[in-house]
């Protein structure tokens, strides 16, 4: 018998796989659902490869149900993916400042070579 789900409820869900737009999940009792790219997280999420992988268990909470069964959810209120958000949010701007001090102002012109040698050297590997 299907175990009956219901919107705000927090479900475990194992993801089947990933595409650009989401991760396909299913629950325990095999319920095909989908964890939306906007659902990661608060913030803007590139890949959702960067967050999630094939396999992976999650605690997500259902966002809604369709007319067949199929269950849309959420992670943004995991706390394992809030903490990531925090953590982002905790870097300063004065840290992102100090990231760009360490190269200072060149032109393009004083720094294609070292980006030519840079590529050389990946090529080479």
């Amino acid at each position: 018998m299907a175990k009956k789900y219901r919107v705000g409820q927090f479900v475990k869900v194992k993801v089947t796989g990933i595409q650009s737009y989401g991760a396909f999940v299913k629950t325990p009792d095999n319920r095909d659902g989908l964890i939306h790219i906007s659902e990661v997280m608060n913030d803007y999420v590139h890949d959702v490869n960067q967050y999630l992988s094939k396999g992976q268990i999650v605690k997500a909470k259902i966002v809604s149900i369709d007319n067949n069964g199929k269950i849309s959810l959420s992670l943004k209120e995991n706390e394992y993916f809030k903490n990531e958000e925090k953590k982002r949010d905790k870097r300063s701007v004065l840290e992102k400042i100090k990231d760009t001090e360490a190269y200072g102002f060149q032109s393009i012109e004083e720094r294609m070579p070292g980006w030519i040698n840079e590529a050389l050297a990946r090529m080479n590997e």
